[in-house]
């Protein structure tokens, strides 16, 4: 059950916020959940206080990774709030841990973004990298130590253990990661080396037709 304060040219839309979303999957039974799409909020909403709560209640079915500046974008993923991208990753990795649950198939991950501006292949690739990247972050948290500071009421604490993960570079490892599973060190480099675009546009042509609304 996906969620959104509002659509262009309209007030608000049925199913507005996190709290309707939760209702009706609740109302539904135990096979419905819902989906946080990370452009679906006003400015500043603590999305990842959202993620702990419907992972705390057994609701959260997934995600749509984008990114948002004003409201609904569907920028690049990380392009312009990267550490509120790892605080929800720290949630997910808490929360699923906590509850046994796999990290990798039980929920559901999409990338959901609008190319406007850039090659759409290219979005995706520079997406894919911040969310290993955050996902790594996360991974690095000493959960031990964030733990006490919590329970001390210590937020100075609390805000240096994450953001000493945060403000770790991990690109590193993650290209080594990726090129282990058989990817490539920098994707961005070989996507534009090779010249995937100007195969694919020999392949498809240049001119495209949307389809939607």
């Amino acid at each position: 059950m996906e969620y959104k304060a509002f659509e262009p040219n309209f007030y608000s839309t049925t199913v507005g916020d996190w709290g309707q979303s939760f209702l009706y999957a609740s109302k539904l039974g135990p096979k419905a959940y819902t989906l946080v799409d990370l452009g679906h909020h006003h400015p500043n909403v603590n999305i990842e206080q959202i993620v702990s709560l419907l992972l705390m209640e057994e609701k959260l079915g997934g995600f749509h990774f984008n990114d948002s500046k004003y409201g609904d974008d569907d920028l690049t993923v990380g392009a312009i709030k990267p550490y509120q991208l790892f605080l929800i990753f720290n949630e997910l990795v808490e929360g699923m841990d906590a509850r046994g649950m796999n990290h990798a198939t039980d929920l559901g991950w999409m990338i959901d973004a609008s190319h406007n501006v850039k090659d759409p292949l290219e979005d995706l690739l520079q997406s894919v990298e911040a969310i290993m990247i955050s996902y790594a972050q996360a991974l690095l948290v000493d959960r031990k130590k964030l733990q006490d500071a919590q329970e001390n009421n210590d937020v100075a604490a609390a805000q240096e253990v994450l953001q000493q993960a945060f403000r770790t570079d991990v690109r590193a490892l993650v290209a080594e990661a990726r090129l282990r599973a058989g990817g490539a060190l920098n994707p961005l480099g070989v996507f534009r080396g090779e010249k995937v675009r100007e195969h694919l546009i020999k392949e498809r042509g240049l001119k495209t037709v949307a389809t939607g609304l």
